[in-house]
């Protein structure tokens, strides 16, 4: 019964949302031609149902075919291929997850417009490139490093949940944060225009080789490990000190000094 509670506690906003959110119009009116080239939503949830991402699997059953309007996707001669990034069902019951239930805000961020396939995203073929998403404005950022596949530096945990050329599906192991994007390449933002555009995108690429480099990694963690027994060093030296004048002055206060003299 609690489980049940708490399912409806996580889909009723967005259930209510999908109602609100781009109604139907006469030019949507399917026909033959349109149910052929229509976004599989079943075969999309009962692959991430088979494969564990049973959240996934719920939430885009009733919002996909919201998010991904077919009129918009299959006439658009831009777009070929669409990539959905779903996270685990781990990710929904993170301390990190603000939400009672994934808006469409959110999952339109984690739908990029581009064939994201897994040869694409382990080369470095679009290291450091911003993808289009949904969220107007919003782009994602591939963050491969070494073959190792991630995007706004959340790694790829599953690879082709689903793919008919058209719909690719991956798992991924959290939600895409949209602020990862603008700290970190604020460059990419819709509308912003900076000074030393390439420089400042060429440091800040930088930056963020060093620390995804496996080395380096661990020699900062062997400077933390060092440091901070450095520290602990100081701080018991400290201690041991204090706890020796705190002796000494204990003695020479228990210490009585005789009187000289016939009656002492």
């Amino acid at each position: 019964m609690a489980s049940m509670l708490q399912f409806s506690s996580l889909f009723l906003p967005l259930l209510l949302s999908c109602f609100f959110v781009l109604p139907t119009t006469a030019d949507d009116t399917p026909t033959a031609a349109h149910h052929a080239l229509e976004i599989p939503v079943e075969k999309i949830k009962k692959a991430l149902s088979d494969s564990n991402y049973l959240t996934m699997s719920m939430t885009l059953e009733l919002a996909l075919s919201n998010l991904i309007p077919t009129h918009e996707f299959f006439n658009n001669k831009d777009i070929k291929t669409l990539t959905i990034f779903c996270p685990s069902d781990k990710a929904f019951t993170s301390p990190n997850f603000k939400y009672t239930g994934p808006p469409l805000t959110l999952l339109r961020y984690h739908v990029a417009l581009e064939n994201l396939d897994r040869e694409v995203l382990e080369t470095s073929q679009l290291h450091w490139s911003k993808v289009d998403t949904l969220l107007p404005g919003h782009p994602l950022v591939v963050t491969s490093v070494n073959r190792h596949a991630s995007v706004n530096d959340v790694k790829i945990s599953y690879w082709n949940l689903y793919n008919d050329g058209h719909v690719i599906v991956h798992g991924v192991e959290d939600f895409f944060d949209p602020a990862f994007q603008t700290i970190w390449f604020p460059q990419y933002d819709g509308g912003v225009l900076m000074q030393n555009d390439g420089s400042y995108a060429e440091a800040l690429s930088r930056v963020f080789d060093y620390f995804h480099e496996p080395k380096n990694r661990s020699e900062l963690l062997m400077v933390f490990v060092y440091a901070t027994a450095a520290i602990l060093c100081l701080l018991l030296r400290h201690l041991i000190l204090c706890l020796c004048w705190a002796r000494r002055r204990e003695a020479m206060d228990g210490y009585v000094t005789l009187k000289s003299g016939p009656f002492a």
